[in-house]
């Protein structure tokens, strides 16, 4: 309650910006009108989203989208996607290492652990994880190489396919535009933490590119065992060959040496919260990925686009299971995905109305080879081969979504997916093979009514589905008696309004469920879709400007994630807070020759369990236990004059003790970082 308490406090006089009042810029214009369009507008409904085939703007669809843009993150001094996550209304941010290298995203009640429900893709058609199979991701594209990050809801099970039941998050990245350019900047702060990155894009009207480096390190805020250090080149290339066709080619170059300090047993965290007492734990990894994509015009009505890409990842993991200094494990591996989309896009009248379509079918496969070491130095990083798999998993998927416009004010959405998921072990220890697969055929309705243009309505029927993970859906004792684990399936059903009926002000407010038929269960060890599981709740995005240079906001959710049978029934999922806000301000002014922008927000994240019995007094190892609710307050300071710009940026201001999860193999708590403070400088060559 005090922290709840102190969010309401605050909200009065925070300083930060709307998350959806930046969602549009023009290029056009001096920098002092864009800024005074941005304050004196509320744009959100103008945006247009333009992924998987999409290209209509946010007002018009039938389902529910949030978005945090590229503005917003430079101007709150955001450093990871996990981070400019909280500010989506009804997501649950788990960061594994309290420094935004594995981040966990649930949306609407879903766990977040390692993504397993949630799917994140590149410019809304490549997979930034693993196959349908293992959504985690170990890795995610570096904040500044974004130009913005959607977040959609509702049908999105049809267009995007397994894990986005709650949503689908997409990061879209940033392209070449205008004349050349080149702009830098570097943040330094506490802890030693440094942020550096460097850019270079244009676009001469028919060949435009952008590359990005980034370099972040650090010690970390814990006392040992977790510095870090990454490398990421991120590049673009597009072509324009002529008026019907278009080419481009994408890439991805990464590198991590992170040193992983793990959790902390009650005593430990009540001690010394900071503390780590894993002192050999060592994290690496690589991961190289790229993309060509082809775009035809057949003509004025039709398109087609072939879509396809690859990436490998390997990753190397040495930790001391025991915590005797005496013995070392290696958990390696390495993952090859590739596949293509291929898409077909018509609009046109049908039967006297307008009509837009996307079709596609989808390849996806990987092969995950994974092997443990054991060995008996901690110092030395080798030992002997314990165990050796490879898993593969091919994915065949096609899709089709119609959108009919019975008139201006009212539209109609169908959609089908039809998908199917072979899973392949071999075990060169045991020589154990096993197989297994499963499919799954889903839909999904869109309604969307306007009775004004400053008022719309819109409601969602669909059926999700979310397959199962690799360690599930081989598990020997499920698979040997000839048991196939099918997909958990979802009947998802979901109602929102936007309004802006004044031009000071902007609402959204939705209202779902999410009805689980085979949630997937775990019991003496054999896995069964035998589950029922409810979620349900609102979530809501509010903006007013009440006066010049200024914006306040509120987004939230309240929300209810329950058990619906068995031994747990009523009790929360884990991991499903009931309560997730943010509040906050931001107040723009003239000073000098440049732009002085304050801002400032709060989220506030509701008391969790781990566990499906909600256990409530916390286990000595701290491994289990109720996580209490937790409140950050963050400011930043930015001044932008001529080509440069300067920033200041302090984050959890009031010091809030907290942890995010806990994880019984890592040992115990997780805890969340205490204030930190990053200053910050920039160039842009042109503005």
């Amino acid at each position: 309650m005090r922290a709840l308490h102190t969010a309401c406090l605050f909200s009065a006089f925070l300083f930060s910006h709307s998350m959806k009042g930046y969602a549009q810029e023009t290029q056009t214009g001096s920098r002092k009108k864009a800024a005074a369009d941005s304050l004196w507008s509320i744009s959100l409904q103008d945006v247009t989203v333009t992924s998987n085939g999409i290209n209509n703007k946010i007002k018009d669809l039938a389902s529910t989208v949030n978005i945090v843009n590229n503005r917003q993150i430079k101007e709150l001094g955001i450093q990871s996607v996990g981070d400019a996550i909280r500010l989506i209304p009804g997501a649950n941010y788990q960061d594994e290492d309290g420094r935004g290298l594995k981040p966990g995203i649930g949306l609407r009640g879903l766990n977040p652990g390692r993504n397993g429900y949630v799917v994140v893709l590149v410019d809304g058609k490549i997979p930034l994880g693993q196959s349908y199979g293992q959504l985690g991701a170990y890795y995610m594209l570096p904040i500044a190489s974004l130009e913005r990050i959607e977040v959609i809801k509702g049908a999105s099970p049809v267009l995007y396919g397994a894990g986005s039941i709650g949503g689908v998050i997409n990061l879209i990245t940033k392209k070449g535009q205008g004349k050349p350019n080149v702009e830098a900047g570097v943040e330094a702060g506490s802890y030693r933490y440094l942020n550096a990155n460097a850019a270079a894009y244009g676009d001469n009207g028919r060949f435009n590119y952008y590359v990005n480096y980034n370099r972040r390190q650090g010690d970390g805020f814990r006392t040992s065992r977790s510095a870090f250090n990454t490398n990421d080149i991120t590049f673009r290339i597009g072509a324009r060959l002529d008026s019907t066709n278009e080419l481009s080619l994408s890439g991805n170059v990464y590198t991590e040496d992170a040193e992983t300090p793990g959790g902390l047993s009650a005593q430990q965290y009540k001690d010394n919260y900071r503390q780590s007492v894993n002192p050999f734990d060592q994290f690496y990894a690589q991961r190289y990925s790229t993309a060509i994509t082809y775009k035809k015009s057949l003509d004025a009505t039709n398109t087609l686009s072939l879509s396809v890409f690859a990436n490998y990842f390997k990753r190397n993991w040495w930790y001391d299971t025991n915590r005797d200094k005496k013995s070392i494990l290696g958990d390696l591996r390495s993952i090859f995905t590739g596949g293509a989309v291929l898409e077909y896009n018509r609009t046109n009248q049908l039967l006297g109305f307008n009509n837009s379509l996307i079709a596609g079918l989808k390849y996806l496969g990987d092969q995950t080879n994974s092997i443990k070491v054991m060995g008996t130095d901690p110092l030395q990083h080798i030992g002997k081969t314990t165990f050796s798999t490879t898993v593969p998993t091919n994915v065949m998927e096609g899709y089709i979504q119609n959108e009919i416009h019975f008139s201006d004010k009212f539209s109609f959405t169908p959609g089908l997916r039809y998908t199917s998921i072979n899973y392949g072990q071999s075990n060169y220890i045991s020589g154990q093979k096993l197989s297994t697969q499963t499919s799954v055929f889903i839909y999904s309705f869109g309604l969307l009514y306007k009775p004004a243009e400053q008022f719309r309505v819109y409601t969602t029927v669909s059926k999700g589905y979310n397959p199962p993970v690799l360690y599930a859906a081989l598990d020997p004792g499920t698979v040997k008696d000839g048991n196939s684990l099918g997909a958990e399936t979802s009947n998802n059903y979901e109602i929102g309004i936007r309004t802006t009926p004044v031009r000071w002000l902007d609402l959204s407010l939705s209202g779902y469920i999410l009805d689980f038929n085979h949630k997937l269960t775990e019991e003496g060890g054999v896995f069964s879709n035998a589950g029922k599981a409810l979620h349900k709740g609102l979530e809501v995005e509010l903006n007013v400007l009440p006066f010049k240079g200024m914006r306040v906001y509120a987004t939230g959710a309240l929300q209810r994630a329950t058990f619906g049978e068995g031994t747990y029934k009523g009790n929360l999922l884990p991991y499903a807070p009931q309560q997730l806000f943010t509040v906050g301000a931001k107040y723009q002014v003239t000073l000098g020759s440049g732009e002085l922008i304050v801002n400032a927000y709060n989220t506030f994240t509701g008391k969790q369990y781990n566990d499906a019995l909600n256990t409530e007094e916390e286990s000595t190892d701290g491994n289990n236990g109720a996580i209490p609710a937790y409140n950050l307050l963050n400011l930043s300071l930015n001044y932008n004059w001529r080509n440069w710009g300067v920033s200041l940026t302090a984050n959890n201001l009031l010091n809030e003790r907290y942890f995010t999860h806990r994880y019984d193999f890592w040992g115990g708590k997780f805890p969340g970082a205490p204030t930190t403070v990053n200053a910050g400088i920039s160039y842009r060559l042109h503005r």
